[in-house]
């Protein structure tokens, strides 16, 4: 499948200035200086320093003008929008202005602070909006001076930034055609936000009269250039967009629709990503420039570019999309339906003397229905990796659940879009050093499908590995599906096709592999001139565990184990405990020489660890809160049981199950996963026991659980969903 390697780091620094190395100097805890007050409904800026909590000022940017580096902004509750009053980004970008301005100031902002209240803050209760209106960027923060350490920084907590614009003009330099952070843009400045909410903000890229589109980059927040780590916490990015410009030749690229960081060390926690969008520019020409570059999409819930240290710890990205522009002859790629890393690892971009090198670990994730989708033309446009795609970059993915995620390439007269990982999308092409790894994952469910027209090919449903030393340990990867023909490996493809550094070993171990029953494709396909070394994996279900014809080098099939993984839920897909195993799995005790010490769940892995991503536990009674006064409990498929017995025992006062009487015991079939319970009352605790038989009525697996029903089901910052 033919690769077409982006520049984009390149062509990103040109436009930011050279600048001081990264500094360990960490964003203040405390503001050291004055407090500042802001109330949209109560204040006035006429003559105000905004110093007197019972006479705030009525804007944010009277407030920021008026505060000295060190101070803190206390916000009450309210929408906020351009004032245009004494607004310093007049001075910068071409004008471009931002609802709050900050240049060459560290600051803290913290909102939620309800009306004549400043002694308490509660976000959720007392919303706290920037509003752009559809027509101004939210937030830019600028350090001007990028020789000298950085003078600019922000703290931001509890704060709603929403219809925030940036859109690049429609002629003119990559400065002026380009687009970034149409929420939020920082510019060699200090970062720290909490408790945020990016929802409805557009980066849209210009260049209708150029060659090529302007790029666009960061809808909800484009982060560049931080001097020290930046700090992401409880932040989340719903329905954001970057889409690039049309351009005569070719679309802009689309990059990072709810986040992008470039140049920047990070760590995020409890990031969430839904809805957001990545679009690369359509044109009506022909697509591809001379440089060979097409209107590509990247990572819509965070694309992560140029030199990059990024932790990542508990991340959801649900229903994500990543489009590649449409054209007449070369459609644009698709990299990364939720998330996009690319480095240069020996290259150093602006002379600075440091490589692009690129790193992110991710730590817990829940990466779901997320789609990279090529563009049409009479060439459709690739397709790489429905959650994740990186390359040129070391990665880590550990305790993650990448389920239905697709990989979709774009239609073609000539020539279908190509597409691979359904799942996972890993690359080196220039580079040989950067490595990977994916452990204690669940990698299930995931398709590829190529565009319509003449073949070109593609595949790995679960996941892609080409040119890159890969280790993928402990994990479940179950149900993959390629949606077209010939594409090949459902669960793993491994290939080196298009790299310029001899092939990397894929180090395929401790995995369940099972369930990839499509006729005539192989679960695991090795290409030649390619090397798999496999142990102790277990395949079950497949149509085929590993190709036999047009075979590279595969070591260690003799390892394998032949047998039912005897999931607890079935593998339905959905939850990921579903892929739980029972004591009678085929997998228990059976990873020889693994030293993996947890499974996804964190739970120990004890004496010799069972193959996959958990470990089994011994009988148990889970009860899932799935609608309002429902509960759904839940104990798997369990080898030679009988029957079950389910007791019920109701709190006083509360509603009865619609399913069974209160304390007494409803006998289920041998062959039964579980029970549902309905018409039960909100907030009413209910105790579940659950006893298993064997056909002599011995009692066999006994657990209880407790659980309560309720009508809240999804919480986030500042939102419900």
């Amino acid at each position: 499948m033919a690769h077409r390697v982006h520049w984009l780091i390149t062509i990103f620094l040109c436009l930011l200035a050279m600048s001081a190395g990264f500094t360990t100097n960490p964003l203040q805890a405390e503001s050291l200086g004055a407090t500042r007050y802001v109330n949209t409904a109560t204040g006035s800026d006429s003559g105000n320093n905004c110093l007197n909590p019972d006479a705030p000022c009525r804007t944010i940017q009277r407030a920021v003008n008026q505060a000295a580096s060190g101070d803190a902004i206390l916000v009450a509750a309210g929408k906020y929008t351009y004032a245009g009053t004494d607004n310093p980004c007049d001075q910068y970008l071409g004008g471009l202005k931002a609802v709050v301005c900050i240049i060459n100031k560290e600051l803290t902002l913290r909102g939620g602070y309800p009306s004549g209240n400043w002694g308490w803050s509660d976000p959720s209760a007392n919303p706290t909006i920037i509003d752009g209106e559809n027509r101004l960027r939210g937030v830019y923060v600028l350090s001007s001076d990028p020789n000298k350490p950085s003078q600019a920084s922000i703290e931001m907590e509890g704060f709603t930034i929403q219809n925030g614009l940036n859109q690049g003009a429609a002629s003119g330099s990559d400065t002026q055609t380009f687009a970034f952070g149409g929420g939020m843009l920082t510019d060699y400045a200090g970062v720290v936000l909490r408790n945020m909410r990016f929802t409805n903000n557009v980066a849209l890229g210009g260049g209708s009269q150029n060659t090529y589109g302007g790029s666009a980059s960061g809808g909800g927040a484009a982060i560049r250039r931080t001097p020290w780590r930046a700090t992401l916490e409880n932040v989340v990015f719903v329905a954001n967009r970057a889409e690039g410009g049309s351009g005569r030749t070719r679309g802009g690229y689309g990059l990072g629709g709810g986040l992008y960081v470039l140049w920047a060390e990070m760590d995020g926690s409890n990031l969430e990503f839904y809805d957001n969008t990545s679009q690369g520019g359509s044109t009506q020409g022909n697509g591809q420039t001379s440089d060979l570059q097409r209107g590509d999409a990247f990572g819509a819930g965070v694309t992560i570019m140029g030199y990059a240290d990024i932790n990542l710890y508990n991340v959801v990205a649900r229903g994500n999309r990543t489009i590649g522009g449409n054209a007449a002859t070369n459609g644009g790629g698709a990299f990364g339906g939720a998330i996009k890393a690319e480095g240069i690892p020996t290259v150093d971009a602006n002379g600075d003397g440091v490589n692009e090198t690129a790193t992110l670990r991710i730590f817990g994730c829940d990466l779901t229905d997320n789609l990279a989708q090529g563009g049409d033309a009479a060439v459709g446009g690739i397709s790489a990796g429905g959650a994740l795609e990186t390359i040129h970059s070391t990665l880590l993915v550990e305790r993650c659940n990448i389920q239905n995620n697709k990989s979709q390439g774009g239609n073609g007269v000539s020539a279908q879009g190509p597409a691979g990982g359904g799942g996972i999308y890993l690359q080196n092409i220039f580079y040989a050093d950067p490595t990977a790894t994916v452990k204690n994952s669940v990698i299930a469910y995931n398709s590829v499908g190529a565009g319509s027209g003449p073949a070109v090919g593609g595949g790995g449903g679960g996941i892609w590995l080409q040119g890159i030393e890969a280790t993928i340990a402990h994990n479940t990867i179950v149900g993959n599906r390629m949606l077209t023909r010939p594409l090949q490996g459902s669960a793993i493809d491994v290939l080196s096709d298009g790299i310029t550094h001899a092939p990397k070993p894929a180090y395929i171990r401790y995995n369940i592999i099972a369930n990839h029953a499509e006729t005539g494709v192989a679960a695991v396909h090795v290409k030649p001139s390619n090397t798999a070394n496999l142990a102790y994996n277990l395949f079950f279900g497949n149509s085929s565990n590993v190709n036999t014809s047009q075979v590279g080098v595969i070591n260690g099939m003799n390892t394998s184990v032949l047998g039912d993984p005897r999931f607890i839920g079935g593998a339905a897909g959905g939850s990921v405990e579903n892929f739980r195993i029972s004591t009678s799995s085929a997998a228990v005790n059976q990873a020889l020489d693994s030293s993996e010490v947890e499974d996804i769940a964190g739970n120990t892995r004890n004496g010799v660890p069972d193959i996959g991503a958990y470990e089994s536990a011994p009988f148990q009674v889970w009860v899932a809160q799935v609608a309002s006064e429902t509960l759904r409990a839940y104990w798997g498929t369990q080898s030679g049981i009988d029957h079950y017995q389910l007791t019920v025992t109701c709190p006083p006062g509360a509603k009865r199950p619609a399913e069974v009487e209160c304390n007494v015991p409803k006998r289920y079939p041998g062959d039964a996963d579980g029970a549902w319970l309905t018409r039960l009352t909100n907030y009413a605790s209910y105790d579940i026991a659950v006893t298993a038989y064997g056909a002599d009525g011995a009692a066999l697996l006994a657990d209880e659980s407790e659980a309560m029903p309720t009508d809240i089901f999804v919480y986030t910052p500042l939102v419900t969903r």
